[in-house]
């Protein structure tokens, strides 16, 4: 029986990764994620929006991701984005240019997580080369998973 046992826990010990700790949280549609590696203390945490559409045999699927430490955001997906609007409640929209990785400028997605921080409405237009994907949402749940960040006690980047 100590053998068994033994076993069983030097198995769990093996599998277990050694050198980071991850969280999640979903809240509406977004994905809130944390991962620290051990020994520095400073997490690496992302906010994601999963979205799609079909259209027939038409279709599109793709994710806004908020990456917080830095402030970037992008949009990737399929068909790949050739080109991004994203728009906040009546604040002007910021685009990006990007073939299959479509990354906003810097300053602009820095106002922009200030607006999801407080806003009501998200737009998103994605443009690929075989057409054109509108979407909209709510930042409820990016607002919420601000809130489960900080609640786990992380510090995000200075606002």
């Amino acid at each position: 029986m100590a053998g068994i046992f033994f076993l069983t826990l030097s198995a769990q010990v093996l599998v277990l990764p050694p050198a980071t700790g991850q969280q999640t949280f979903r809240s509406d549609e977004w994905i809130t994620e944390c991962e620290v590696e051990r020994g520095s203390g400073t997490p690496d945490c992302s906010i994601t929006l999963p979205f799609w559409q079909a259209r027939g045999d038409q279709g599109g699927s793709f994710a806004l991701v908020v990456m917080l430490q830095t402030g970037n955001i992008g949009i990737v997906g399929q068909p790949f984005p050739v080109k991004a609007l994203l728009r906040v409640d009546k604040n002007p929209a910021i685009e990006c240019r990007q073939t299959r990785y479509c990354i906003f400028p810097s300053a602009q997605a820095l106002a922009l997580v200030k607006q999801l921080k407080v806003g009501s409405l998200i737009l998103i237009d994605v443009f690929t080369a075989t057409g054109t994907f509108s979407f909209s949402s709510t930042p409820k749940g990016y607002q919420a998973g601000i809130a489960k960040i900080q609640a786990w006690g992380y510090r995000l980047f200075p606002d």
